[in-house]
């Protein structure tokens, strides 16, 4: 009678170890997926201001080319007139 209880209280425990091992799996599944989401969306984040950087070189990149153009521009008409180009937006341009 003895060894009967003795045999159901160890079914019972292993039922209790196997289920709680199937539960410890789930979570580390879950993790390790939530793990990689996130992992994943830090590179996509990597990605976009990567991207972005880029775009601001360019941008730099194409104002400078613009002023340089410009300048360009007003080295070639002071060489040609020798007089400076004309500008709206000179300083104190009343006072003279």
């Amino acid at each position: 009678r003895f060894k009967r209880e003795e045999i159901k209280i160890q079914a019972w425990e292993s039922r209790q170890k196997a289920k709680l091992e199937a539960e410890m799996q789930r979570i580390e599944a879950e993790v390790e997926q939530m793990r990689a989401q996130a992992q994943a969306k830090m590179v996509k984040k990597i990605a976009m201001a990567r991207q972005k950087s880029e775009e601001k070189r360019a941008a730099a990149d194409a104002r400078k080319n613009r002023d340089a153009e410009r300048t360009a521009a007003q080295a070639e008409y002071i060489r040609q007139t020798g007089r400076m180009p004309s500008s709206h937006f000179t300083c104190c341009g009343w006072l003279s």
